[in-house]
């Protein structure tokens, strides 16, 4: 079954086609990676997909709920690559806000939860303003999983992340998919999609050029031994 399916879809922001006749499924479950160069129209997409901004024409669905409909906010978690941070909350306050958003039953214990999750416990008290870039990577996350989403959107997670940071939160990820979370993954970190992901789609000047596991990317490129890094700049190349 198709959780996430999009239809010809596109947007423009004047004179430039950010996203164009894109058509993309992603099966409920899966571990999806959305690929793209600087200015491919990933982000466009993901906040068309979450209901952030209204494409100019197209079909999305989103479990069953076609685009526009009510009913598919409680659905998804999303973690934007602008985060939109309350700097003068703790992080506790921050999470407690967005569970009340949301109607969480026992909210505050779902956000122990969470800071615990992602390791922020022990900085529960302290100001977001206060906090590094990798901590408001961790809270971002947090704050995409308090409604318990069925769907996870997320927009270069890992950002900024030390290595120790990285590695706790792909296990996350990974225990969440696992738990049947279906993850809509986008990162220009490729040794990490082709570790977690069990099939990526490549898009560049808005244009779907490539979708499919990484052994059917490979026969697409024809280079049977490349790496994800070889078939994204072998497709992204001949593009421009």
């Amino acid at each position: 079954m198709n959780i996430i399916s999009i239809k010809n879809l596109n947007k423009s922001y004047g004179s430039m086609q950010a996203v164009e006749n894109l058509t993309l499924e992603v099966a409920e479950g899966e571990f999806f990676g959305f690929l793209g160069p600087n200015g491919a129209g990933k982000t466009t997409t993901i906040r068309m997909l979450t209901g952030m901004i209204q494409p100019d024409s197209g079909d999305i669905a989103i479990a069953g709920v076609a685009y526009g409909k009510l009913g598919i906010a409680h659905m998804i978690g999303v973690m934007p690559e602008s985060r939109g941070f309350y700097d003068w909350m703790s992080a506790e306050e921050y999470l407690v806000f967005f569970a009340k958003l949301y109607g969480v039953a026992n909210g505050a214990n779902e956000v122990k939860r969470l800071l615990g999750q992602v390791g922020l416990t022990n900085r529960k008290a302290s100001k977001i303003g206060t906090y590094s870039r990798g901590m408001k990577q961790r809270l971002g996350l947090a704050r995409a999983l308090i409604n318990n989403p069925k769907i996870l959107f997320l927009d270069e997670p890992t950002l900024g992340l030390d290595p120790q940071g990285q590695e706790d939160t792909q296990k996350l990820l990974q225990s969440l998919n696992k738990r049947g979370v279906t993850i809509f993954f986008s990162s220009h970190l490729l040794h990490e999609v082709s570790t977690l992901c069990s099939r990526i789609a490549i898009i560049t000047r808005g244009k779907l050029v490539a979708a499919g596991t990484l052994a059917e990317l490979q026969q697409q490129t024809q280079g049977k031994e490349s790496s994800l890094k070889d078939i994204f700049l072998s497709l992204t190349k001949s593009n421009d």
